[in-house]
């Protein structure tokens, strides 16, 4: 029996992982996640063995929530899928402080102390995915917290990969584009909000694909993997040209901040 821990799995991404890996022949899941129907649902679907685990991962509370039971039950975890995260457009004075302090907590702070907790569990030949993102290769006013805080998740899975070896166990940063889920409508929240234009990030990637692409370089033990034509330009440009050039094209995509209106 193979088992995958993941978290975001009520939808997108995580929930599409949980799909491909049953066709790889995991048989057992647990999902981590805050909203416990979308989860049951998905279980239901996949017709497996599956262990709920509704948290929500910004706080201490939902942390302790996954590390107890792995205390507990002391599973054999073959994947660790880290999906969960969020993200929000807007300028500095755009977006609240409580809203900076919980993307920071959920995108960073918790998939290091999952990856931590999980580690010990994790018998040679075991995966981790960490969730990148394409904007973690150029800096991105207006989108700030969130693709900061993907730059210390590739060099925290590079280095993690490194570290990792000699256990047996690989980690691989998914850096995708942008992908056809709920992401995207959340993040770019008030029409008074510093935001792309829609026009600006379509066609988007197909869920689907971008998952099984990732599922190919992690089994063969990549520390990064990016998908999406105009990401794998990005990530070539950014070794080539200077940051203000790469900048100045993802202003371009933007609508104009408030103060130019």
């Amino acid at each position: 029996m193979s088992l995958a821990i993941i978290t975001g799995a009520s939808s997108g991404i995580g929930a599409e992982f949980a799909r491909q890996l049953k066709a790889e022949g995991v048989t057992s899941f647990w999902f981590v996640a805050r909203r416990a129907d979308k989860m049951r649902s998905l279980g239901e679907e996949l017709g497996v063995e599956y262990k709920i685990i509704e948290a929500d991962l910004s706080t201490s509370e939902g942390i302790e929530a996954v590390k107890r039971a792995l205390e507990e039950e002391r599973p054999s975890v073959d994947y660790l899928l880290n999906c969960a995260g969020f993200g929000s457009f807007g300028a500095a004075d755009e977006i609240g402080v409580l809203t900076i302090e919980k993307m920071i907590d959920l995108n960073v702070k918790a998939s290091v102390l999952l990856t931590h907790i999980c580690v010990p569990y994790m018998p040679r030949g075991s995966k981790i995915v960490m969730m990148g993102s394409g904007s973690c290769f150029t800096p991105l006013p207006y989108f700030n917290a969130y693709s900061s805080g993907k730059v210390f998740i590739l060099h925290y899975t590079k280095s993690l990969n490194y570290e990792l070896k000699k256990y047996g166990i690989r980690a691989t940063c998914f850096c995708p584009g942008w992908v056809e889920t709920e992401f995207l409508p959340k993040a770019a929240g008030e029409n008074n909000t510093t935001r792309p234009r829609p026009s600006a990030i379509k066609p988007l990637l197909k869920c689907e694909k971008v998952v099984a692409g990732c599922i190919k370089a992690m089994k063969r033990g990549r520390a990064m993997y990016v998908t999406g034509w105009y990401t794998k330009l990005q990530h070539l440009l950014f070794k080539i040209l200077p940051d203000f050039i790469l900048t100045r094209l993802w202003l371009g995509m933007l609508d104009e901040p408030k103060e130019e209106r």
